[in-house]
């Protein structure tokens, strides 16, 4: 038999799964398809063969799109109460689009589990079945957009579970090819169940997988794109770290979320790869609720703010301000598509993606938040400081609480005040999310 198609051993096992020693709780996602029913049962002979494993247990998402996904639920709790695991079924309930179905299934499938790891406490871990096969297809998907280097690089064994959440998506079986892991089905013979979306053309993922098989006999196997994706990916790490150490030469600073500001000198001497990934970051902080800029959009931007003195722009619901001594980034009002919310005493939501607004229990009253708006603004601004050299239109969109007619407050300007301009401002509050992560 050719090692590439030998079961996964013990030993590669016990090595793939040590990175989940430091968990408290594992949840395995598994499906009942054959890549997932090998980590259930390679996760639970790994368990059994440690001193102090952390407690597993099993969850299967429901989405309850094909008549047959309650019976596979079922069978993968079958199989996880004769391993010795507990099973839960997570259920995708409610309207699904009309379109972009396997995008918002693979986001549904992502909150439900993250929202169950975080009810079994802290150091919860959840674990998927990416394996080499995977990492190749995701590697050719992007490889066809044009993506750049973060967008081909592998996916990490590692990572968080969703944006600005406590909980670990962890990976372990990426080394392996989805022939090993079937093997290792085989060997213990354990049945799973067939999802016929696999086979179906419409999906991307299904086209490239395809032609991925076409491509071996002239030696573009799988491996070789899942290596190609692991380098890049090490590479990706170390611009990340060049990044980083370029960002400490900008002086940027974030005006408590209001606006970011840098250098623009120190800026423009910079590698132009690094300037577009500052930039792009700024733009996606500053740009709430509205979908990130295409990567040429990013190129198309920076190279403009390289060869005009003044100028300004607007890009991915964000402002771009390039002055002779500072570039500034702030939220574009125009794209603010935040509707007004009302809070009850102690409330707290989310508005424009950007920022968790909320009432205390002493709040008596009910609150609406709006966007300031540029009228409002005119109202308070002589009692705003010129010493930070805060942008007009960098308030406009800010989130400004009112009980009826009066205003209540607008939390994001208290650091620019010179005087109190709300009437009770001691109730609410905002919190910048991109500053709290």
């Amino acid at each position: 038999m050719k090692a590439f198609h030998q079961p996964v051993t013990d030993v590669e096992a016990d090595g793939a799964f040590q990175r989940l020693e430091r968990f408290q709780h594992v949840i395995l996602a598994v499906s009942g398809g054959p890549d997932s029913m090998a980590l259930l049962v390679l996760a639970a002979e790994w368990g059994r063969r440690q001193v102090s494993a952390p407690a597993l247990s099993v969850a299967t998402v429901d989405h309850g799109l094909r008549a047959a996904s309650a019976g596979e639920a079922e069978f993968v709790a079958e199989a996880a109460r004769r391993l010795g695991l507990s099973h839960t079924i997570l259920r995708w309930e409610g309207e699904k689009p009309g379109s972009g179905l396997a995008e918002a299934a693979r986001l549904a499938r992502y909150r439900l589990l993250e929202r169950f790891a975080r009810s079994l406490g802290d150091r919860t871990a959840v674990v998927t079945a990416h394996h080499l096969d995977d990492q190749a297809e995701t590697f050719a998907m992007r490889l066809a957009r044009g993506a750049g280097i973060e967008g081909l690089a592998a996916m990490r064994p590692e990572r968080t579970l969703v944006d600005g959440s406590t909980v670990t998506l962890v990976r372990p079986l990426l080394a392996f090819p989805k022939s090993r892991l079937h093997a290792t089905l085989e060997e213990r013979d354990l049945g799973f169940v067939e999802d016929p979306t696999n086979d179906d053309m419409r999906f991307e993922r299904v086209r490239v997988r395809r032609n991925i098989a076409a491509l071996d006999s002239i030696g573009i196997s799988a491996s070789a794109l899942a290596t190609s994706a692991r380098r890049i990916g090490e590479a990706e790490a170390a611009l990340r770290y060049a990044e980083a150490r370029f960002t400490e030469t900008l002086r940027l600073s974030f005006g408590h979320e209001v606006f970011a500001a840098l250098d623009r000198e120190a800026f423009s001497a910079g590698p132009l790869f690094l300037r577009q990934k500052v930039l792009a970051r700024l733009i996606t902080r500053y740009g709430g609720a509205t979908p990130a800029p295409r990567l040429s959009e990013v190129e198309e931007l920076t190279a403009r703010l390289q060869d005009a003195r003044n100028c300004t722009a607007t890009l991915g619901g964000a402002v771009v301000s390039a002055g002779g001594r500072f570039i500034r980034v702030w939220r574009e009002p125009g794209r603010l598509a935040q509707p007004d919310l009302e809070l009850s005493p102690g409330e707290v939501r989310l508005w424009d993606r950007r920022f968790l607004v909320a009432t205390t229990l002493q709040c008596s009253y009910k609150v609406t938040v709006s966007p300031l708006g540029p009228e409002n603004y005119s109202k308070i601004s002589n009692h705003l400081t010129s010493r930070h050299r805060l942008p007009a239109r960098a308030a406009y969109a800010l989130p400004a609480f009112w009980a009826g007619s009066d205003l209540v407050a607008v939390p994001s300007l208290e650091p620019f005040a010179t005087a109190p301009f709300g009437t009770a401002a001691d109730v609410v509050s905002v919190v910048a999310i991109s500053a709290s992560h």
